[in-house]
């Protein structure tokens, strides 16, 4: 579908309307920079052609896909949000994108191609660990891979053993390199780290765009009966009650190392029970309906204020940081339309990205355009 672009009407009257629940949960996003003023004031179009930005996979990216979007057509360029699928694999899929890949850019690249979805945001710390298959391998062998690769017989030292005559000279392409270098240790790993393995572990085909400055993370979230029944007040005092707790947790849980590997290592927690849910919605159900009494769930999920629940302080810094980074084919997106995505980012903290999640969810939610719009009339302010 077409996102809406409103009218100078029905924007002033959505910021009336929504004024008060900005107000009821916290102040309203500080004024933007100078740069997201001037795109938001003077409309230039680079392209013709329409921007098709896709959803991602969490709610967390649907939110800043469709900021990109409203952003995008109030500098007059036409664009298209669009559901990217349920999977990484989708999303790539999508883009037409093999994650394996060992071409360079296209240089030739210059506008948004038919067919094909342009950008789409993903959560920096599970797209990391997508790419180095949970951690196994080094984002640092995958970029060196790549680079040797392209290296060229002409390129090779002179002094290298000659190849045999029935053998391709040079190093040969591998789309699934054997480890050798240490696996990725996920445990301490700030934003920026992350970010930059991610460049790393990406094909040099894909460009990423700057990311938020919201950060979001998996927690351990608990009832206030939980934590007074148990005397728990963070993950450390997990492992001596854990044989007695039922976990509801994403079904990625037991093979992501920040997950089931990282809660036993560093806290000594081995759940008595697992329940795997795909649905968060459906975990925080499980548990203030005592299912279980402990849901694994992301930091920024409105269900933890609105319930009233805990979510735990993890001293050990096992939780990946979860920031927002949006994803092109490079050459596909005009220069000028990476700077408005830019700007956007650099607007987007943790407590707007906290309030779009309550606009868009619980009895009386909105649209997610109408929310994007709203976000970009409170930061003009």
């Amino acid at each position: 579908m077409t996102t809406a672009f409103f009218t100078a009407p029905r924007r002033t009257s959505l910021a009336a309307t929504l004024a008060l629940t900005c107000l009821a949960l916290t102040s309203c996003v500080s004024g933007p920079s100078e740069q997201s003023a001037e795109h938001t004031a003077t409309p230039t179009s680079a392209t013709s052609a329409t921007i098709r930005i896709g959803t991602g996979i969490t709610p967390e990216t649907r939110h800043a896909a469709h900021l990109y979007a409203a952003a995008l057509e109030r500098a007059g360029y036409s664009v298209e949000v669009t559901e990217t699928g349920a999977t990484r694999e989708e999303l790539f899929e999508s883009m037409g994108i093999d994650t394996d890949s060992l071409a360079t850019a296209d240089p030739s690249a210059t506008e948004p191609a038919e067919g094909r979805i342009h950008l789409t945001p993903d959560l920096s710390g599970d797209l990391l660990l997508h790419l180095t298959d949970d951690g196994k391998i080094s984002p640092t062998e995958l970029e060196e891979n790549r680079q040797n690769a392209r290296i060229t017989p002409s390129e090779l030292p002179t002094s290298a053993s000659p190849q045999p005559t029935d053998t391709p000279a040079g190093p040969t392409p591998s789309a699934s390199p054997s480890p050798t270098a240490p696996p990725l240790n996920v445990r301490g790993l700030s934003s920026s780290d992350i970010i930059s393995y991610v460049q790393k572990s990406l094909p040099e085909t894909v460009k990423t765009l700057d990311s938020s400055a919201a950060t979001n993370r998996y927690g351990y979230a608990i009832t206030s009966a939980t934590a007074q029944k148990y005397g728990i007040r963070n993950m450390e005092d997990l492992g001596e009650h854990c044989k007695e707790l039922a976990f509801t947790v994403a079904p990625t849980f037991t093979t992501n190392p920040a997950g089931a590997a990282s809660l036993d290592t560093y806290y000594g927690c081995t759940p008595g029970k697992t329940i795997e849910n795909d649905d968060r919605s459906s975990r925080t159900w499980q548990l203030i309906t005592a299912q279980a009494q402990v849901a694994y769930l992301y930091s920024t999920s409105s269900d933890i204020k609105r319930n009233n629940l805990t979510l735990l302080d993890d001293p050990q810094g096992t939780q990946l940081a979860q920031n927002i980074i949006p994803l092109t084919r490079a050459g596909e997106i005009p220069e000028d339309a990476q700077n408005i995505i830019n700007g956007v980012s650099s607007q987007l903290d943790t407590p707007s990205l906290e309030r779009l999640e309550t606009l868009t969810t619980g009895e009386n939610p909105i649209s997610e355009t109408d929310a994007a719009n709203f976000w970009l009339e409170s930061v003009k302010e």
